[in-house]
Parts: structure tokens; sequence; C-alpha cells
């Protein structure tokens, strides 16, 4: 088998490497010159995990990178049922799907070509629309399928394009387009299942408080005639003119430090220190190691204050520059107040020495801080600075459809949070 990967930029798509059938089994192997020129300029590979080599990558080696660009869960195992492949089989996937993925890659698979994938638009059908209200998971796996979508995560998503000048949050239905062949999409939209509706309102919610708070985050909007979808602009997206979108390229902390996927959460090591690991791979993969160590400990105290417990080592990434040179933490994502929605309260990984939400002290956030080697003093003053922030927003202010009620008790459920972030903020 042969499964060649591809690169987005400016030039157009740019081979980067292929999956082989060897006498040893199926190995990656970049492409020779691919490397050659990547040396030459002094670009990054497409994973901290997986640098720039004339030698080959084995599936012990290059699982977790590629694994961790297909969807989880319920859309995954219906995938598996559809292609009649085992839900492990990323390759296999991979030659179904590998149109459009998270980041700047698009796989070709063998017997094909890119020209079989001219790129084009079209338009968002009604009956597109009644699928995803009727039937989330069933609609999402019919559209994976027929876009060759690759989106990681265990929500059910789909990529849709929205063009430049039109403003998700003002979109018509008839505004958006579904992404045809290796054209670029412009926001990834969740959808809910049927009764779970207010989970949108809920990362609505939260996004916009961490914006509020003075973290980076992408744009999201709520898509009204689809009860429970939410549409989040790519960060990994450029806009080109014309209409046109270049692919920048992430990676999650998983990927990058080669971890598979079930050690995202802590579950498996509960001895090993998740925020001590966070810290080592800042410092290995940034150009600013201890400013973004910094907003790392930000970020964890600002996921304990909202109770979003499903902070796992997927949910943080490092995005590539254009020119594949240059990597620096992407934007917050994923973020929901999990105590509101039923599912369990315990942190991905630990804060000190707890990981229930309710258990968690200040000193659990000064060891943190200690974890991530951030100065007391400096984390304090980043908990002060949150703490105002965060007291400082008035749900009255949330007036997209039913999202007040929504930041009422978001804040609310935060209020004991809240007193133990300034008890350790002093």
């Amino acid at each position: 088998m042969r499964l060649e990967v591809y690169r987005d930029s400016r030039e157009g798509m740019e081979l980067v490497g292929a999956f082989a059938s060897t006498d040893f089994g199926i190995r990656f192997f970049y492409d020779v010159r691919y490397v050659q020129r990547g040396e030459e300029k002094g670009e990054f590979g497409i994973s901290e995990s997986m640098p720039l080599d004339f030698g080959y990558y084995e599936p012990q080696e290059y699982a977790p990178f590629f694994q961790g660009l297909l969807p989880e869960g319920v859309v995954l195992a219906n995938l598996a049922e559809r292609y009649q492949v085992l839900r492990n089989d990323f390759l296999a996937f991979f030659e179904k799907l590998g149109c459009e993925s998270i980041g700047a890659l698009t796989f070709v698979a063998e017997g094909s070509r890119l020209t079989d994938f001219k790129p084009s638009y079209a338009p968002l059908e009604n009956s597109v629309v009644e699928q995803l209200r009727e039937d989330a998971e069933r609609a999402v796996t019919e559209m994976t399928d027929e876009l060759r979508l690759s989106l990681s995560g265990a929500q059910s998503k789909v990529a849709w394009y929205l063009p430049e000048e039109v403003d998700a949050r003002d979109a018509a239905l008839s505004d958006w387009k579904l992404p045809l062949g290796t054209a670029p999409s412009s926001h990834i939209v969740k959808v809910a299942r049927r009764g779970r509706e207010e989970l949108a309102y809920n990362e609505f919610v939260c996004m916009e408080i961490a914006r509020r708070c003075g973290f980076a985050t992408p744009d999201v909007a709520l898509i009204p005639e689809i009860p429970g979808a939410i549409a989040v602009k790519r960060y990994d997206r450029v806009p080109l003119g014309e209409g046109g979108l270049l692919r920048l390229h992430q990676e999650d902390f998983c990927q990058a430090r080669g971890l598979p996927l079930y050690l995202k959460y802590a579950d498996a090591h509960p001895e090993v220190s998740y925020v001590q690991v966070i810290a080592k791979l800042v410092d290995a993969v940034s150009e600013r190691p201890a400013q973004e160590r910094l907003e790392m400990a930000r970020r964890l105290l600002f996921h304990y204050l909202i109770g979003n417990s499903d902070n796992h080592l997927k949910n943080y990434a490092f995005l590539y520059s254009e020119d594949w040179k240059h990597r620096a933490l992407a934007p917050l994502y994923d973020l929901t107040c999990i105590p509101l929605t039923g599912y369990s309260t315990k942190m991905a990984f630990a804060l000190g020495a707890h990981r229930e939400l309710s258990d968690i002290t200040a000193d659990d956030l000064a060891r943190t801080a200690e974890d991530i080697r951030v100065s007391r003093k400096a984390a304090k003053e980043e908990a002060r600075l949150l703490a105002e922030r965060f007291e400082a927003i008035d749900p009255t202010s949330f007036v997209e459809f039913d999202t007040q009620a929504m930041a009422k008790r978001v804040m609310e459920n935060a209020a004991s949070r809240l007193a133990v972030l300034k008890s350790f903020a002093g």
C-alpha cells in the first residue's frame, strides 16, 4: 500500500511524505526533497515527535500523531462499521477521509491523485439541515464520509465554509457552503445530539467568558436554525483573498509528545505530574518558553474556575506559522462548564494533589504554579487579574438567544471555585 501526505502552501499542495508497505510492515517516510528543502529553510517536520529525517518512522512512532487526526467515539464507530475496518486502522480511514483535516495535511491513497479531488464549494441543502436536527451523530457520519473530513475529537462536528466578509453571527443558512474535494473549510460546526442542545449554549458562554477574561479564543456563533449547533471559526485557516483560504498546521499536546490517545487523561498514570509534562513540552517547542508556561498557568487556572474538567492533553495545541519555522500556543478551545452537563467533574489530570473540582484548594493551585515552573508571585497576580475580570462580567450582557440564563448558571456554579482562586491570589 501507499498513502501520500501533502501539506498546503500558497504555491499549492506539496508532497511531505508517504506511508509505504515494506517487508517489516508499514513505515512512514518523509519525501527526500521535502527533507532537503526543509532543512535548508529551517522548517519543522509535521510533529515535534516526528522531526525531519531521511530515514523512516515505525508504527509505534507515527501512530500517535496520525491517529490523533481522526474523530473519536460514536462517529468513528459508525465510520468503522460503514467501511468494515477496525477502529484503530487509521490508515484505512485516511484513504477515505483525507481531504480536509485538522491542520494543514491532506491524504491521497494509492490509485488516486490530488487532481481527483478538485476544490469547490456546494450550497448547504435543506435536507442536510433537517438531518442535523433529527439525528446529529448520523448526519455527521454521513457528511464526514461524503466530504472526506477528518476532524479529531469526540464531539459530533463537521466542517463548513463561510465567505470572509460574512460574520457567522449574522449568517443565514444560505450563506454557508460545504467544502468539496480539497477545498478548505472556514468553520468547525459542532452539533449536540437531541436533548442536549444546551451544551452549545454552555460552550458559547464559556468561550465568551474566556475572551472577556483576556484569553485568545476563536470566534464562536450559535446557529439558531439548528438547535444545539455552534460554529467555531478555524484559527488554522488564513484568508488569501478572493475567497481562498490557506491551511496552517497544528498539533495537540498528545501528538507533540508522541502519546497515544488513551493517555490524554492521567487515569493510566496517576503518579505522573501532567502539569510537569506540559512544562517540559512547552520548553521543548516554544520560542518563548517562560511566557508560554505562564500562559499555560493562566489557562489551568481558568479551566478550574469555569469547571472545565475535561481539560485533557488534546485540548491544548501548538499552531505552526505559515512558513513552518515557528510554533506557538494555539488559542483556547473546547471550553465547557462540566458540572452543568452531568459528566465527570474530575479534572483530566491533577492540579496539585487533587483532580476532583470540589477538592482542589489554594495550596493545590500553588503547587500547580510550582509544577509548571512559574513563580508563586506571578501566578498569584494572574489569579487576581482573572478573578477581577471574571467578577466584572454581567450575565445580562449575554444577548444571543438563550445564553443569558446559561451565563448566569455558569457564573453561579463557579462561585465556590472563585473563592478558592481569590484565596490563592491573597
